[in-house]
Parts: C-alpha cells; structure tokens; sequence
C-alpha cells in the first residue's frame, strides 16, 4: 500500500500558498468584517414593507447612491424586511445570506428592521442610512472617530447620511 502522506502535503502547501498570494482589499478602520458586497452594482428588494421600513430602505438606497455604489430596483443582492422581531435590543440588522463560492463577498444581504421600538420618521431614515452602511461593509462608528457627530454608523445618536470618512472608507473597500 502507497502512502500518500506527502502528495497531501505538497497539495497542502501549495493550496496555502495560493491563499497567501492572493491580495487582500484594504477596508476603512470600521470594516463591518461581514457583509463584504460583491461588487459596486447593488439591486434593492423590499419584501412586505411597513411605510417605516420602505422609507427606510428608501433612505438607505438613496445614501449607497452618494457613494461610489450604485442601486437599482429588482433585488439579488440586497433583501430588505420588517417586522415585530420583538425586545430583541436592536432595531436593526444586515448579514449575509449567500456568500459567493469562495467566501470572499456576498451575493445577497439581508437587511432587517425592527418594528417592536417606536421610532420617528427622521431615525428610520437613520436607521435606513445605517443598515445599508453595513452593506457596503462599514462597521460601527464611535464618538473617538466620529467627532463631528455626523455619520449615520454611529448606534447612540441618529444622523441621516454618510459622512466623508464613511464615503472614503466605502470608496476604499469595495
């Protein structure tokens, strides 16, 4: 009987040295790390919208459209829901349903919001602004990088739209 020990190990190794050389995309400081779009050409779906959650997913196409992400009608690649999803403590939420065949980015991002907390129309279009941040993989803001408490990625206060650094950082990872 052959062994095949080291016909494994040479697939191995040059298995792991193909992931190494592969280049990695350089993402702003507040990378979401998990929502990674698949490309810069985004098709909006909302499914059974409240008329919060329609301006919100309103808001949220309408600020990807500031950047250098484009939108359209259709769906494929972002699905937008709302519902009672209870005390769940957030009133938001984006993650991937279908990543593509190598993990890399994802297909489609499913993007929910809370309709149990009562909200003003100006922090659903917030909250719309917020979400689709997380689509084009920006993470969550704090006060030490948000100084002029402009930026909707910030979870204690409810600004409408991106900022610079948000547009930049959006720019810079996709």
């Amino acid at each position: 009987m052959l062994s095949h020990a080291p016909r494994l190990t040479a697939v191995l190794a040059a298995a792991a040295a193909l992931a190494l050389a592969i280049p990695a995309t350089a993402y702003a400081d507040h990378d979401d790390n998990g929502t990674d779009p698949d490309n810069r050409n985004q098709a909006v779906k909302g499914f059974s919208l409240t008329t919060n959650g329609t301006n919100a997913m309103n808001q949220g196409k309408a600020e990807l459209e500031r950047s250098v992400i484009t939108t359209s009608w259709g769906g494929g690649d972002i699905e937008v829901y709302d519902s009672n999803y209870g005390d769940s403590g957030w009133h938001g939420r984006t993650d991937c349903t279908n990543w593509n065949a190598l993990w890399t980015s994802c297909d489609i991002i499913r993007v929910r919001f809370n309709t149990y907390q009562s909200k003003t129309a100006s922090q659903w279009r917030s909250l719309g602004c917020h979400e689709f941040g997380h689509t084009a993989d920006l993470g969550h803001r704090k006060g030490s990088n948000d100084s002029d408490n402009n930026s909707c990625m910030r979870v204690e206060i409810w600004p409408t739209h991106y900022d610079q650094h948000d547009l930049n950082a959006i720019k810079a990872g996709t």
